[in-house]
């Protein structure tokens, strides 16, 4: 067992990353009372909730969809007063030149649902909790093989389409069972779940989901964009942060980025550096750019390119947010040269016509590991890194690629291992519980 930190005095911390994760573990411990330095090689906050800015109206390209399951996420946008609105609709196209269709639920309705919710409590009851090392050892098998050997091929076919289109992968392409059952879990849709902020279905940020983590940043005392940090050395009696505008010293780090990007530049040991080289992610691609002639006012995914790992390169999905604009978001798999010599072709079989690209943004997109590294406890020991020289790990590796996942464990780990010091008050007395608290209790 670890010893949690003497709570005698605030604790200092370094955060490095300024995304959803690493906001939220900074606000946690602020409000703890701890003094935090978050650093961020960027120039603005955010990580892969970026928004950009065209004919005046906001474009997200990455995280900004949020369900009936984003509790935390209600919570920070009711606390900071961020505006709201109802998500596009959802549409699938079958093929080129085909008519738009509603996702097909027959998992919903074919006594397939009661099935996946026995099985759910019999083998994995803490999937919709925060982190994944709870539920990995029993959903490690790669999908299909886990769907085919519990009779569940129609979850398949009402979320599969949906989960590759959103970044997550191929389901041909072996990826475990553990992400696309927490995506299905997180989508709202496999048990009811609360209204929230007024929403009866999905809703989003008005004016870019960025806007959320720029009022995170700014209730912030010291968040530092533009640097990039050079080198991590932990000590006995504390950490050091170099960076290429001088070092920061604090009692802990907190690494809010995937350990293989930052502990090549740390002092690691082999149990850290043995993980990192095991961590994947998939090469994705989010497209700005003008594209008349296609159907609109809504949310498409493509069927003939997220069926098969074969399709890598083509789009996937597009987002047609508003009415009257021909700007729309472009998604894709595969190289960066693929992407932008395939998007033409696939705009033209859908019946349009692909007009000026406005930007490219390339992600390595959702850290994880692969089935056998599952099976053997990968994630048990990165939770078991935990506190280790002084070092914690938040992000989409321990809590799955989604922002109310990613939230929700940071938000936890800085409640768990760092207790506001002695006679401190602290602001998270008044925080509601939210539904997964108050089934624990």
């Amino acid at each position: 067992m670890q010893e949690l930190p003497d709570t005698a005095a605030p604790r200092t911390v370094a955060v490095v990353g300024a995304g959803p994760g690493g906001l939220a573990v900074a606000r946690e411990l602020e409000r703890a009372g701890h003094r935090v330095t978050v650093l961020e090689e960027r120039e603005s906050v955010g990580g892969k909730c970026r928004s950009v800015h065209a004919d005046g109206r906001a474009y997200d390209l990455g995280g900004h969809i949020c369900t009936n399951r984003y509790e935390r996420i209600a919570e920070l946008l009711t606390e900071l007063d961020v505006e709201t609105e109802r998500t596009s609709r959802y549409r699938v196209l079958d093929a080129p030149g085909g008519a738009a269709a509603r996702q097909p639920m027959a998992f919903l309705r074919d006594g397939s649902l009661h099935r996946y919710r026995a099985l759910r409590e019999r083998e994995f009851p803490r999937i919709a909790e925060p982190g994944l090392a709870h539920s990995a050892r029993a959903l490690a098998a790669p999908v299909s093989e886990w769907l085919a050997e519990h009779g569940l091929e129609s979850m398949a076919d009402s979320f599969a389409t949906g989960f590759t289109a959103a970044g997550y992968g191929h389901l041909d392409d072996g990826v475990p069972a553990l992400y696309f059952v927490k995506y299905a879990e997180m989508t709202g849709l496999l048990d009811p779940g609360p209204e929230l902020l007024g929403h009866r279905g999905d809703f989003t940020v008005v004016g870019g989901f960025a806007t959320l983590w720029r009022r995170v940043a700014e209730e912030l005392k010291d968040v530092r964009c533009g640097v990039r940090v050079t080198s991590v050395e932990r000590r006995p009696d504390g950490v050091r942060v170099h960076t290429d505008s001088g070092p920061v010293d604090a009692d802990d780090v907190v690494l809010a980025v995937p350990p293989d990007r930052i502990l090549p530049d740390s002092d690691a040991g082999d149990e850290e550096r043995d993980l990192a080289a095991r961590i994947r992610s998939h090469a994705y691609h989010t497209t700005l750019a003008d594209a008349s002639g296609l159907p609109g006012d809504a949310f498409y995914f493509l069927a003939a390119h997220t069926a098969s790992r074969e399709t890598a390169g083509h789009c996937v999905s597009y987002h047609h947010r508003y009415p009257g604009s021909e700007l729309r978001t472009f998604y894709s798999y595969g190289r960066p040269d693929e992407v932008t010599a395939l998007l033409r072709e696939d705009v033209e079989a859908l019946g349009g016509q692909l007009g000026e690209m406005h930007l490219v943004c390339g992600w390595a997109f959702m850290p994880h590991f692969g089935s056998d590294d599952l099976r053997d406890g990968a994630l048990d020991r990165l939770d078991a890194l935990q506190g280790r020289d002084r070092t914690y790990h938040v992000g989409g590796l321990p809590a799955f690629e989604l922002v109310e996942c990613v939230v929700a464990h940071a938000q936890d780990l800085a409640r768990r291992h760092f207790p506001p010091p002695q006679g401190t008050p602290t602001r998270r007395d008044a925080r509601p519980a939210t539904s997964q608290e108050e089934s624990r209790t």
